[in-house]
Formats: C-alpha cells, sequence, structure tokens
C-alpha cells in the first residue's frame, strides 16, 4: 500500500511539473505585454532624467568656476583700490 502511494505522488509531482512547464510556454497575455511596456517606458524615463540631472550639475560646476573667477577679479581690483570687501 505504501509503493503505491508513492508512485501516486510521483506521477502527482510529474503532471505538476508539466502543467507548470506547459503553462510557462503560453503565449503572454495583453496586460503582461503592457506591463512590460510600461517597465520599458519608465527605465527610458529614468535614463532620461539621469541625463537632465548630469546636464544641471554641469551647467551648476560651470557657473561655480564663473562665480570664483569673477570673486577673485573683484577683489584684486579692490586691492588696487585700497576698498576692503568683506569675506
Amino acid at each position: 500500500m505504501v509503493h503505491i502511494s508513492w508512485r501516486l505522488r510521483r506521477r502527482s509531482f510529474v503532471l505538476a511539473i508539466a502543467l507548470a512547464g506547459a503553462a510557462a510556454c503560453t503565449p503572454p497575455s495583453q496586460q503582461d505585454i503592457q506591463t512590460a511596456q510600461a517597465i520599458s517606458e519608465l527605465g527610458e524615463s529614468f535614463n532620461d532624467i539621469r541625463l537632465t540631472q548630469q546636464e544641471l550639475q554641469d551647467q551648476v560646476d560651470s557657473l561655480r568656476t564663473i562665480v570664483v573667477r569673477q570673486d577673485s577679479v573683484i577683489r584684486a581690483l579692490a586691492n588696487l583700490a585700497g576698498v576692503q570687501v568683506p569675506k
């Protein structure tokens, strides 16, 4: 009797694996396609945001360089004129 239940469990296990394999081979549903499309668009949007952030960071760095240069020129002119400039 124990031998029969072992065969039954084995057949059930093989059947479950076969059903899972058959389900994996089914074509994707419309919802799966829409989800994949949304994930793809989300990835593209994230990449666009990352590129925009990098451009903004480059602009900020450039502006900082210009401000430092202008500050240095103002301090040099103030020293030549004998005017004190607050720090």
